[in-house]
């Protein structure tokens, strides 16, 4: 069981580190760095989940490889703050 890392080199999909298995990539549950550097191989394979292999290889050859990679796939959920301009009131100056 191996985990994708090249010197420093970590995998993350929409903020979740990806497990390297023989040929295949597996989303884990883990979302901290500090926690994936702790973790033991054995350990990260307890946090194996869904096959992302596919959607894995595609983004790689679209983007290439490059040190600490997260894909974002979802649409953020974050609102576009939009500033409203205020009209201001014209003052006529008269006497």
């Amino acid at each position: 069981m191996l985990f994708y890392k090249m010197g420093e080199l970590y995998i993350r999909l929409n903020n979740k580190f990806i497990l390297k298995q023989g040929k295949k990539y597996y989303l884990t549950t883990i979302t901290k760095v500090s926690e994936w550097r702790n973790t033991t191989t054995k350990e990260k394979g307890t946090h194996k989940g869904k096959d992302v292999t596919t959607k894995i290889k595609r983004l790689l050859r679209k983007h290439g490889s490059k040190s600490n990679m997260n894909f974002k796939t979802k649409p953020s959920k974050k609102k576009v703050r939009k500033t409203v301009r205020r009209s201001r009131n014209k003052r006529v100056g008269g006497g």
